[in-house]
């Protein structure tokens, strides 16, 4: 019985494990990596395992990083069942298609920008058949104990980050022996709107946690509005337009959510809102489909306003002509467009258009992976390229830090004493991360061991 790591390690994308156990292979998550575009190109295309022999994958939830290279199972021949919370099954086929369009865009947008001989055509990591036939294989669970494979039983519950988002509690059983693996990646957090609260886990001999936010504390989830609020303000006043390069999935929803509390208690005026991303439009309706997951805090708001996922003053473009009239637009108002670290979709031509101009202002909402634009941001680089030309940035960037959908530091290590796991494996995190979380785990004893692998290392058990 073993675990091998083949993504998501000293990163915070990739993120896919596998998982044996009594002859059986059974892989959790199979996500993009994202950052620096030639060398995540190289290991998207590059197949760590052996598909025809995985008996089953075993999905977290709907995020790209770790989701969004399943289409590529599929064009390497898997056809075996791919579990999932129904939600979460639901989700994937908007994201996997969309994630296929936008691959299929890009190929065709960068070869016809490098129309010259000797360039080799750019193709596409994988195409809509692809996704498409990945997409046939999910099966839809609730937050139960399956059998995925001979061996091999996965437990859902409940991981409080994104809508129909799971952790899980492997139970691995070999000639006799029993050995109980909990992954919680993502793990979630407290006081988030929308999502429920993350479940505690039991009898754990070997814990594998994300390091996300290992080093670090968030501001209070609690505190949201206010710094929402303060950032729209300043730019109306100035005139400016608030750009949010935000995930479609579940972060979009909950700055529509801030943003309704904040107009229904009149704290800001109801200028426009667009939301320009045909995919978030298409995951609100999911939202709506939905609302037996949703907690306390969003029903309240819902029977104080109505409809909280598409109030009157949000408007959700679809087509490439609306998109473009809100980008050449000077009013003042506010543009949530994917994607959330900046380095494909709408956002980049809003970027395009409006990164040089101070009224401007570029809010993170979500946690920027090294390498990516949206990083580059952060760190206040005067200049960057987008869509391959470079541009002097003037707009204010502000990262909203009370926006996380993963758990910080104090979150992490609460979730270890509460959980006494024997062992305990820290994945997805940048270095400086995860050696800060180990450490603090390590000082207040909470495990025997803290192991910190590294891509495609395993662990026995």
């Amino acid at each position: 019985m073993r675990i091998q790591f083949l993504g998501g390690v000293d990163t915070v994308t990739g993120t896919k494990y596998l998982i044996e156990a009594n002859g059986s292979k059974v892989l959790r998550d199979f996500g993009l990596f994202q950052g620096r575009r030639k060398e995540s190109r190289e290991l998207n295309e590059a197949m760590p395992v052996d598909v025809q022999a995985v008996d089953a994958v075993v999905l977290s939830h709907a995020h790209i990083d770790h989701c969004g290279t399943i289409p590529m199972l599929a064009k390497h021949g898997y056809d075996n069942p791919i579990y999932a919370t129904r939600v979460t099954r639901d989700l994937c086929d908007i994201m996997l298609k969309d994630a296929a369009k936008i691959q299929e865009q890009d190929a065709a947008y960068l070869n016809q920008k490098t129309n010259r001989k000797g360039v080799e055509p750019v193709s596409p990591l994988f195409t809509m058949e692809d996704a498409e036939a990945a997409l046939k294989l999910f099966k839809g669970t609730g937050y139960e104990t399956i059998t995925v494979a001979p061996g091999i039983r996965a437990s859902y519950i409940e991981a409080g980050h994104i809508l129909g988002s799971a952790m899980n509690v492997f139970t691995l059983r070999e000639e006799g022996r029993e050995v109980r693996v909990g992954v919680a990646v993502d793990l979630g957090r407290r006081n988030l709107p929308i999502v429920r609260e993350p479940e505690l886990m039991t009898d754990i001999d070997l814990l594998i946690m994300e390091s996300t936010y290992g080093d670090r504390v968030h501001d209070d989830a609690k505190e949201a509005d206010d710094q929402l609020c303060e950032v729209v303000q300043r730019t109306i006043d100035r005139g400016g337009k608030v750009l949010i390069p935000s995930f479609a999935l579940e972060r979009a929803q909950e700055v529509i959510f801030h943003l309704a509390s904040l107009y229904s208690e009149g704290r800001l005026p109801e200028i426009p809102v667009y939301v320009d991303s045909p995919m978030a439009d298409k995951i609100t309706q999911v939202f709506h489909e939905s609302m037996q997951y949703m907690n306390e805090e969003f029903h309240e708001l819902q029977a104080k306003i109505g409809d909280v996922m598409r109030p009157d003053w949000v408007t959700f473009t679809s087509s490439v002509e609306a998109s473009k009239k809100v980008t050449s637009s000077k009013d003042p108002c506010i543009v949530i467009a994917a994607s959330g670290m900046c380095e494909y979709g709408r956002i980049l031509h809003h970027l395009k258009h409006g990164i040089e101009n101070e009224r401007n202002t570029v809010v993170m909402v979500g946690f920027q992976a090294a390498h990516t634009l949206g990083r580059r941001l952060v760190e206040g680089q005067e200049e960057v390229r987008i869509f391959g030309d470079t541009f002097k940035r003037e707009a204010e960037v502000r990262s909203l830090n009370a926006f996380s959908a993963h758990a910080d530091r104090n979150d992490l290590l609460d979730y270890v004493r509460k959980v006494r796991p024997k062992r305990v494996c820290l994945t997805h995190g940048e270095s400086s991360q995860r050696k800060a979380l180990a450490e603090a785990i390590q000082a207040e004893k909470l495990a025997e061991e803290v192991i910190q692998p590294g891509r495609g290392d395993s662990v026995d058990l």
